[in-house]
Protein backbone atom coordinates (compact mmCIF):
# COMPACT_ATOMS: atom_id res chain seq x y z
CA UNK A 1 0.00 0.00 0.00
CA UNK A 2 1.49 3.27 -1.07
CA UNK A 3 2.12 6.10 1.77
CA UNK A 4 -0.75 7.71 0.04
CA UNK A 5 -3.37 5.05 0.23
CA UNK A 6 -2.65 4.96 3.60
CA UNK A 7 -3.20 8.54 4.19
CA UNK A 8 -6.24 8.39 2.22
CA UNK A 9 -7.62 6.05 4.33
CA UNK A 10 -6.46 7.68 7.72
CA UNK A 11 -8.16 10.88 6.28
CA UNK A 12 -11.58 8.59 5.62
CA UNK A 13 -11.64 7.46 9.69
CA UNK A 14 -10.74 11.19 10.70
CA UNK A 15 -13.68 12.75 8.64
CA UNK A 16 -15.86 10.16 10.09
CA UNK A 17 -14.48 11.30 13.86
CA UNK A 18 -15.21 14.51 12.76
CA UNK A 19 -18.50 13.95 11.33
CA UNK A 20 -19.34 12.27 14.64
CA UNK A 21 -17.90 14.43 16.54
CA UNK A 22 -20.31 17.25 15.05
CA UNK A 23 -23.40 15.27 15.16
CA UNK A 24 -23.02 14.36 18.80
CA UNK A 25 -22.25 18.32 19.31
CA UNK A 26 -25.55 19.40 18.27
CA UNK A 27 -26.91 16.42 19.87
CA UNK A 28 -25.23 18.31 23.24
CA UNK A 29 -26.46 21.75 22.05
CA UNK A 30 -30.47 19.90 21.75
CA UNK A 31 -30.29 18.59 24.95
CA UNK A 32 -29.36 21.53 26.82
CA UNK A 33 -32.11 23.45 25.34
CA UNK A 34 -35.17 21.05 25.45
CA UNK A 35 -33.76 20.69 28.99
CA UNK A 36 -33.80 24.97 29.67
CA UNK A 37 -37.31 24.88 28.32
CA UNK A 38 -38.29 21.52 30.62
CA UNK A 39 -37.06 23.75 33.33
CA UNK A 40 -39.26 27.33 32.46
CA UNK A 41 -41.93 24.90 32.25
CA UNK A 42 -41.51 23.36 35.49
CA UNK A 43 -41.61 26.83 36.96
CA UNK A 44 -44.74 27.85 35.22
CA UNK A 45 -46.25 24.70 36.86
CA UNK A 46 -46.82 22.38 33.91
CA UNK A 47 -45.20 19.53 34.87
CA UNK A 48 -46.68 17.33 32.10
CA UNK A 49 -45.37 19.77 29.37
CA UNK A 50 -41.57 19.39 31.28
CA UNK A 51 -41.79 16.13 31.42
CA UNK A 52 -42.98 15.50 27.23
CA UNK A 53 -39.70 18.39 27.16
CA UNK A 54 -37.61 15.54 29.38
CA UNK A 55 -38.15 11.90 27.40
CA UNK A 56 -37.00 13.95 24.02
CA UNK A 57 -34.24 15.16 26.10
CA UNK A 58 -33.49 11.55 27.58
CA UNK A 59 -33.65 9.95 24.22
CA UNK A 60 -30.73 12.16 22.53
CA UNK A 61 -29.03 11.37 25.92
CA UNK A 62 -29.36 7.83 25.48
CA UNK A 63 -28.59 8.41 21.94
CA UNK A 64 -25.04 10.08 23.35
CA UNK A 65 -24.71 8.44 26.75
CA UNK A 66 -21.15 6.73 25.42
CA UNK A 67 -19.36 9.63 23.97
CA UNK A 68 -16.31 10.82 25.43
CA UNK A 69 -16.16 14.49 24.46
CA UNK A 70 -16.23 17.23 27.24
CA UNK A 71 -19.04 19.33 25.47
CA UNK A 72 -21.56 16.57 26.49
CA UNK A 73 -21.01 17.48 30.40
CA UNK A 74 -22.62 20.47 30.52
CA UNK A 75 -25.26 19.01 28.60
CA UNK A 76 -25.58 16.39 30.97
CA UNK A 77 -25.50 18.52 33.71
CA UNK A 78 -28.26 20.68 32.18
CA UNK A 79 -30.58 17.33 31.74
CA UNK A 80 -29.62 16.38 34.98
CA UNK A 81 -30.99 19.30 36.86
CA UNK A 82 -34.00 19.34 35.05
CA UNK A 83 -34.84 15.87 36.08
CA UNK A 84 -33.57 16.51 39.58
CA UNK A 85 -35.83 19.46 40.08
CA UNK A 86 -38.77 18.17 38.58
CA UNK A 87 -38.86 14.99 41.16
CA UNK A 88 -38.17 17.52 44.07
CA UNK A 89 -41.05 19.59 43.49
CA UNK A 90 -43.42 17.09 42.19
CA UNK A 91 -42.34 14.65 45.08
CA UNK A 92 -41.01 12.16 43.06
CA UNK A 93 -38.33 9.16 43.47
CA UNK A 94 -35.04 11.07 42.94
CA UNK A 95 -33.81 9.61 40.03
CA UNK A 96 -30.04 7.84 39.98
CA UNK A 97 -27.23 8.79 37.72
CA UNK A 98 -27.48 5.30 36.08
CA UNK A 99 -31.20 5.91 35.62
CA UNK A 100 -30.57 9.28 34.03
CA UNK A 101 -26.99 8.13 31.83
CA UNK A 102 -25.71 10.19 33.03
CA UNK A 103 -21.62 10.85 34.46
CA UNK A 104 -21.56 10.80 38.30
CA UNK A 105 -19.76 14.13 37.80
CA UNK A 106 -22.53 16.10 35.79
CA UNK A 107 -25.15 14.61 38.07
CA UNK A 108 -23.37 16.25 40.96
CA UNK A 109 -23.13 19.87 39.25
CA UNK A 110 -26.37 19.26 38.09
CA UNK A 111 -28.06 18.40 42.11
CA UNK A 112 -25.99 22.03 42.76
CA UNK A 113 -27.66 23.75 40.28
CA UNK A 114 -31.20 22.28 41.15
CA UNK A 115 -30.76 24.06 44.83
CA UNK A 116 -30.90 27.23 42.62
CA UNK A 117 -34.09 26.27 41.18
CA UNK A 118 -35.88 25.47 44.42
CA UNK A 119 -34.71 28.83 45.81
CA UNK A 120 -36.22 29.87 42.41
CA UNK A 121 -39.44 28.32 43.53
CA UNK A 122 -39.18 29.53 46.92
CA UNK A 123 -39.25 33.21 46.14
CA UNK A 124 -41.87 32.69 43.56
CA UNK A 125 -44.10 30.69 46.26
CA UNK A 126 -43.72 33.58 48.82
CA UNK A 127 -44.42 36.56 46.43
CA UNK A 128 -47.68 34.39 45.96
CA UNK A 129 -48.18 33.90 49.27
CA UNK A 130 -48.33 30.12 49.20
CA UNK A 131 -45.63 29.66 51.94
CA UNK A 132 -46.77 26.16 53.18
CA UNK A 133 -44.55 24.23 51.16
CA UNK A 134 -41.38 27.06 51.29
CA UNK A 135 -40.06 24.89 54.99
CA UNK A 136 -39.91 22.17 53.17
CA UNK A 137 -37.93 22.88 49.94
CA UNK A 138 -35.58 24.96 52.05
CA UNK A 139 -34.94 21.44 54.23
CA UNK A 140 -34.41 19.85 51.07
CA UNK A 141 -31.57 22.93 49.99
CA UNK A 142 -30.18 22.17 53.25
CA UNK A 143 -29.89 18.41 52.86
CA UNK A 144 -28.45 19.09 49.13
CA UNK A 145 -25.79 20.82 50.54
CA UNK A 146 -25.03 18.77 53.48
CA UNK A 147 -24.85 15.81 50.63
CA UNK A 148 -22.75 17.90 48.51
CA UNK A 149 -20.37 18.29 50.73
CA UNK A 150 -19.62 14.81 51.40
CA UNK A 151 -17.75 14.58 47.85
CA UNK A 152 -14.40 15.76 47.78
CA UNK A 153 -12.98 15.98 44.02
CA UNK A 154 -13.86 16.78 41.14
CA UNK A 155 -11.98 20.00 42.09
CA UNK A 156 -14.51 22.20 40.62
CA UNK A 157 -17.26 20.61 42.89
CA UNK A 158 -15.98 23.04 45.36
CA UNK A 159 -16.78 25.93 43.87
CA UNK A 160 -21.00 24.22 43.44
CA UNK A 161 -20.43 23.93 47.60
CA UNK A 162 -19.93 27.18 47.88
CA UNK A 163 -22.71 28.17 45.34
CA UNK A 164 -25.24 26.24 47.18
CA UNK A 165 -24.01 27.59 50.62
CA UNK A 166 -24.57 31.17 49.62
CA UNK A 167 -27.67 30.53 47.93
CA UNK A 168 -29.13 28.35 51.18
CA UNK A 169 -27.86 31.43 53.47
CA UNK A 170 -29.70 33.87 51.34
CA UNK A 171 -32.96 31.62 50.94
CA UNK A 172 -33.12 30.93 54.77
CA UNK A 173 -32.78 34.94 55.02
CA UNK A 174 -35.92 35.79 52.69
CA UNK A 175 -37.64 32.52 54.15
CA UNK A 176 -37.57 33.88 57.80
CA UNK A 177 -37.75 37.35 56.46
CA UNK A 178 -41.40 36.74 54.86
CA UNK A 179 -42.52 34.56 57.26
CA UNK A 180 -42.20 36.97 60.26
CA UNK A 181 -43.86 39.80 57.71
CA UNK A 182 -47.01 37.38 57.40
CA UNK A 183 -47.17 36.62 60.87
CA UNK A 184 -46.86 40.91 61.67
CA UNK A 185 -49.61 40.91 59.24
CA UNK A 186 -51.80 38.53 60.40
CA UNK A 187 -51.52 40.22 64.07
CA UNK A 188 -51.85 43.44 62.68
CA UNK A 189 -55.34 42.40 61.05
CA UNK A 190 -56.52 41.04 64.21
CA UNK A 191 -56.10 44.26 66.01
CA UNK A 192 -57.81 46.01 63.05
CA UNK A 193 -60.79 43.49 63.42
CA UNK A 194 -60.97 44.16 67.28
Amino acid sequence: MSLEDIIKKVKEELDEKERKREETYLKAREIRRISTKAIREIHKGNYEKAEEYLLNARKLVEEVCNEEYAFLNEAFQEFGEACLTLAFLRDKDIPTPEELKIPAECYVFGLADSAGELRRYILNSIRQNKTEKIEYFLDLMDEIYHCLMLIDYPSSVRRKQDMVRVLLEKTQGDVTLALRQAELEKKLCGIQKK
